[in-house]
């Protein structure tokens, strides 16, 4: 046997799968996934939220007496899978300035993440709309707009405050800073059992060739390669009509048959080289199948009390890959009475790609922070050119103020917001029932003489328990979104 031929080929295997494996560890490392991220290379990317603060406490020993720094680098909050940091706080000639930066810990599939800049179409906006407030500890505003503020590079932002109001430092400060933009991210399909398939099927012929060269029953100059001749021509194919025929393990049957040296390994390399055929056939439905999006998933790290149900809305959209254009078909959520969300439950169709419409149940744990997802997928969905997309509840959710709305009646353990008629602006004329319109001067009562109204329906009401779906009591029916009847007389 020719062990040193043997012990090269080996060698040379590891070392492929060596570098491979290094390429793809340095290629989603964290740093590059986020600069994908926010580049939107091979990434969607939706803005959630804008406004998001932080506060700390500035001790008086951190600002440098003398002209330098104070380098820091403490994470003074954790949000959205972000580090927020002091990373330092310096003296100048006339002023001193605290830095923050943000660190994020972007994961490869979807997440969520916190920039400073406004991020468009591949565009970088820096807004300059951030807002310092730094007080006392009986909550003084101690500088007003009297101070200056700045971005860059990257996410850091900083504020310059001139040395006048040192002294107002002397006993610490809490310092608030509402700058940054919350975004969520989903990567777009992209095949990775289609990348790992051919490496390691390639891998594997490599393998056999070995084998089958090992099993040789006699000497033959330039076996390895007259196997690797065999082999390509096995797999060679020739294209009719858009179909691809297996010409080349055809031509090896008819001309390369006859007996000679090493037969049997020879017939195994062609038909090594008819597998690798077969395979081009059938691997696009195998990755198709077992790399598109999974039919259950969960999302962690989602809160209620930290987005408000509008953002838990966008951010699952976001996270999902969907966007904020999907079509909402129902929406539902539970309050308590100190405001706490319970649970949200919410049913979203958007068209992929393909124009296939790709749907997606969304139920959100309130003790866990999490989303269950489930998705199914249609050819055709009539209904979604009638949909209210996602951006546009959430928008009227925070302009209409929808859940602040009350039941009929006193104080109730539970509220319970439902979105009607499955999301459709629909026709009602609901008689001797508590109707009120809800538009940008607040809530406003319908009278059944004004009734049929054309309009999105949320209906409020108050179950005995979370669990209660049958009974609901006090219900009381808000329209929005009016386009006739029920106006505001």
């Amino acid at each position: 046997m020719n062990w040193k031929l043997t012990w090269k080929i080996t060698v040379g295997v590891l070392a492929v799968v060596i570098v491979i494996t290094a390429l793809q560890l340095y290629h989603n490392r964290s740093s590059a996934v986020y600069n994908r991220i926010i580049n939107q290379d091979g990434y969607s990317l939706s803005l959630v939220k804008e406004g998001i603060p932080v506060d700390f406490f500035l001790k008086p020993e951190w600002i440098p007496e003398e002209v330098g720094e104070n380098k820091l680098n403490l994470v003074i909050a954790e949000k959205f899978g972000s580090d927020i940091i002091l990373e330092k706080v310096g003296k100048r000639d006339s002023d001193f300035y605290i830095q923050l930066d943000v660190r994020t810990h972007a994961r490869r599939e979807s997440g969520q993440i916190l920039s400073l800049s406004r991020i468009g179409d591949h565009t970088f906006t820096y807004t300059g709309g951030f807002k310092w407030t730094i007080t006392d500890a009986d909550h003084n505003d101690l500088l007003g707009d009297q101070y200056g503020a700045g971005q860059g590079p990257n996410n850091k932002t900083s504020v310059f405050i001139d040395d006048k109001y040192r002294e107002k430092f002397a006993d610490g400060v809490n310092v608030h800073f509402s700058g940054f933009y919350l975004y969520g991210y989903h990567q777009k399909d992209e095949s990775k059992l289609g990348y790992w398939i051919p490496i390691v099927f390639s891998l594997l012929v490599i393998a056999c060739l070995v084998l089958l060269y090992r099993k040789r029953s006699e000497p033959e100059t330039g076996l390895g390669w007259k196997l690797i001749g065999y082999l390509l021509l096995g797999g060679f194919t020739f294209a009719l009509n858009g179909n691809k025929l297996p010409l080349g393990f055809v031509v090896y049957l008819l001309f390369f048959r006859k007996p000679r040296p090493n037969i049997p390994i020879k017939d195994k390399a062609a038909l090594l080289g008819l597998l690798m055929y077969v395979l081009q056939l059938v691997s696009p439905t195998i990755i198709n199948h077992f790399d598109s999006e999974p039919r259950h998933s969960t999302l962690r790290h989602i809160s209620a009390e930290q987005l408000g149900v509008d953002g838990v809305l966008k951010m699952v959209a976001a996270q999902a890959g969907l966007g904020s254009q999907a079509g909402v078909n129902n929406f539902d959520t539970t309050f308590s009475t100190d405001g706490e969300v319970k649970e949200i439950h919410f049913y979203l169709t958007d068209m992929d790609h393909t124009g296939h419409y790709s749907h997606l149940w969304a139920d959100y744990n309130a003790s866990g922070q999490t989303v269950s997802l489930r998705r199914s997928l249609t050819d055709s969905w009539l209904q979604f050119p009638q949909l209210m997309s996602t951006d546009h509840l959430a928008e009227q959710m925070q302009s209409l103020k929808l859940l602040e709305l009350m039941p009929s009646g006193g104080e109730h353990r539970y509220t319970r917001f439902e979105l009607m008629h499955d999301g459709i602006q629909g026709n009602y004329a609901m008689k001797d029932q508590n109707n009120y319109g809800v538009d940008g001067k607040g809530v406003y009562k319908i009278e059944d003489g004004q009734l049929p109204v054309t309009a999105h329906l949320l209906q409020v009401c108050a179950p005995q328990t979370i669990e209660d779906w049958a009974t609901c009591e006090d219900p009381v029916n808000y329209y929005f979104n009016i386009v006739e009847g029920g106006a505001r007389k």
